[in-house]
């Protein structure tokens, strides 16, 4: 192998960005690129019980079980998630992927996604208190985020992903 082949397979990136701005689409695909697993925040932070609800991991749990994949030479982290707990995640991460979704694509797929929820044997089930909630927190999120991200020493990691073609440039650097 090569060095620029070996290299695909120890990076560390993470993929933050507001609820719906394609985080998981984006991660699956980086994920097939670089036959990398990514790994969904929420599937860590969040717990389903046998009845079908979301219950919040305990910080200890939540903290042991990131600790564990950070550990890995290579991973796909992707989340909204900018607390304590996940602060490791940016200051390890190689590239620091800041998906700017535009506010209304962003709006349809989180509509898009609360109607399929709603009618399917999706669980929780979702309301449409939840779905407004929603809405208003991923507003303040994206002031947030890049509070958190740009008032950080990660400014040389930081790629800004907005359209398809940044996404393209993103996985060129990794042709060969």
């Amino acid at each position: 192998m090569n060095n620029k082949f070996e290299k695909i397979y120890k990076l560390k990136i993470r993929i933050v960005g507001s609820p719906g701005s394609g985080k998981t689409y984006i991660s699956n695909i980086i994920s097939k690129k670089l036959n990398t697993k990514a790994i969904d925040l929420d599937e860590i932070f969040w717990n389903m019980s046998s009845t079908g609800n979301r219950i919040k991991n305990d910080y200890l749990n939540r903290e042991s079980e990131l600790n564990s994949i950070l550990l890995n030479t290579s991973w796909i982290i992707e989340g909204v998630y900018i607390n304590p707990w996940t602060f490791p995640t940016f200051s390890e991460a190689d590239y620091i992927l800041v998906i700017k979704t535009n506010k209304w694509t962003q709006y349809y797929r989180l509509f898009k996604r609360f109607f399929i929820r709603k009618f399917t044997n999706y669980r929780p089930k979702e309301t449409l208190k939840d779905f407004k909630n929603l809405i208003s927190w991923s507003f303040q999120y994206q002031k947030n985020l890049d509070d958190f991200i740009f008032n950080n020493s990660y400014s040389n990691k930081i790629i800004t992903i907005k359209t398809s073609k940044d996404l393209t440039n993103f996985l060129n650097l990794f042709s060969n």
